[in-house]
């Protein structure tokens, strides 16, 4: 495999074509037209993209953890598709809590609604597809700056061993940095309950070593 192949075999598993905001009917839909449209934009992405469609059940789940604005009758309405579409890009990366975390953090700026979300959401997928390319220049830094031969076996492990460990600290970094700007109130309370209870603890025994 030498570094052209390698980069057609980086092109086509990257290839994932997105249904933008501006693509969504001005209308209410369906649960059903809602998945219809995100399967049809699907059908130009890559089989790899292909195989993780949008479901009624997931929409249902979104909806019960808060995900999405309440529901009214059986319909949604595009602000609603666009949180639905959020969710569905993000949640291959991120947990449901983080994602929510983030989605609340950005609704609680003044004056932040549906059309900033579309905004954003747009504003999200072009710089996803501007790192499509810069994920193929990185793969061709990684094999040049290590001088790995592409068609050494031990040298194509140590390919996709780098780039997995990229992944890993990339996602592990925004996971820290939604942590950080959005920390989860239950660790801000139970983390001085936990302390309080250590000392208590602590006095505790070094009471007992006394009367001994």
């Amino acid at each position: 495999m030498n570094i052209d192949e390698l980069y057609d075999i980086a092109e086509r598993a990257v290839k994932e074509e997105e249904l933008r905001a501006n693509e969504i009917p001005n209308i209410d839909l369906y649960v059903d037209q809602i998945i219809n449209l995100v399967a049809e934009k699907n059908e130009q992405s890559s089989e790899r993209y292909r195989d993780r469609q949008l479901t009624k059940t997931m929409i249902n789940n979104y909806s019960k953890d808060g995900l999405i604005t309440p529901v009214k009758g059986k319909k949604y309405n595009r602000e609603q598709v666009v949180q639905i579409l959020s969710i569905y890009t993000l949640k291959n990366t991120l947990s449901m809590g983080e994602i929510k975390r983030l989605l609340d953090g950005a609704y609680a700026i003044e004056g932040y609604d549906g059309d900033s979300l579309a905004e954003t959401y747009d504003r999200y997928i072009s710089i996803k597809n501007d790192n499509r390319e810069y994920s193929k220049k990185i793969l061709g830094e990684l094999v040049e700056n290590n001088g790995l031969d592409t068609d050494d076996e031990k040298d194509f492990m140590l390919i996709v061993g780098s780039l997995l460990s990229l992944s890993a600290f990339l996602r592990n970094t925004a996971q820290e940095l939604i942590d950080v700007k959005y920390p989860i109130v239950e660790e801000l309370t139970e983390k001085p309950r936990k302390e309080k209870k250590k000392r208590r603890s602590s006095e505790k025994d070094g009471g007992e070593q006394a009367a001994e």
